[in-house]
């Protein structure tokens, strides 16, 4: 008899969301001038009740009018539930994002936490004055059919980072523009998520659609497809469609070795400083 596999139910959940308001999470200082920020706790050892199998981030108001912000996430764990952190994932590109009413920056990570940890997050902000960004995280854990759970180990962010910016590519405007190398991987991956900023004071208003993909300069496997941004007015905060919407395409199958690319299409000129990374989980 062939086994039949069932679906999986997250009967834990932690989240730090806090009141319902417009600043949800919790505020986190950018380290300013391409300077790291301090780590802020996001989730003591004590939140961390159960061993965790996955966690959402959400990035929000990163943004001021007028000025170039761009922004840099890691979120680092310590085991031993104190306050020494290491990375688990680095260098998320996630600059001006928008406030929650808008589409705040969104990434899902099936990475396992063990319970008894401490979680939290820093951003490395590319600014003088640093202002603030908001950081929300949901904890998962005891799913129904733990052996059927899909949980990386190790994560790797592909993308070379020059001051607190990605791979810098252009949108072709009216059609797809060229396809741009992010880099390659050094490790099998299974989970990918798009991290992107514009890396500009001045945004005009423009539409977006991005697309991530594997493969060579002839043949390439699409991973997410027309992840859509909108910036609608001159506030440099771009407005997302649900980028929940691309976790179903986060699953992908991404040899060691393999090249990534990513390429963008605008409905109009886009404004210089597109620039992205790609953050892969494997293990």
């Amino acid at each position: 008899m062939l086994a039949v596999p069932t679906w999986n139910r997250f009967n834990w959940k932690y989240s730090n969301w806090g009141a319902p308001d417009s600043s949800p999470g919790i505020s986190v200082v950018p380290g300013a001038s391409n300077a790291e920020g301090a780590w802020t706790a996001m989730a003591s050892s004590a939140n961390i009740a159960q061993d965790v199998y996955g966690f959402f981030i959400s990035v929000c108001n990163g943004y001021t009018s007028g000025q170039q912000k761009d922004h840099l996430l890691d979120i680092g764990v310590d085991p031993a539930g104190g306050t020494s952190y290491t990375a688990i994932i680095n260098n998320i590109v996630c600059g001006q994002s928008p406030d929650p009413t808008n589409g705040p920056r969104v990434f899902y990570c099936p990475m396992f936490i063990k319970a008894g940890s401490s979680v939290a997050a820093r951003v490395q902000g590319s600014n003088a004055t640093a202002g603030t960004v908001r950081i929300s995280m949901v904890f998962y854990g005891r799913p129904s059919n733990p052996e059927q759970v899909l949980v990386g180990q190790y994560s790797e962010t592909i993308g070379t980072i020059t001051g607190s910016a990605g791979v810098a590519f252009t949108p072709g405007t009216g059609a797809e523009g060229s396809w741009v190398s992010l880099g390659t991987t050094t490790r099998s991956l299974w989970w990918i998520q798009l991290g992107f900023q514009v890396s500009n004071g001045t945004i005009t208003a423009h539409y977006t659609h991005m697309d991530l993909a594997y493969g060579d300069a002839s043949n390439k496997v699409m991973i997410i497809e027309d992840y859509f941004i909108a910036y609608a007015g001159t506030a440099e905060d771009g407005r997302l469609e649900n980028s929940s919407l691309h976790f179903l395409e986060g699953f992908c199958e991404v040899p060691a070795g393999a090249t990534l690319y990513v390429r963008g299409w605008s409905d109009v000129a886009p404004p210089t400083g597109y620039n992205a990374v790609a953050i892969g989980i494997g293990g």
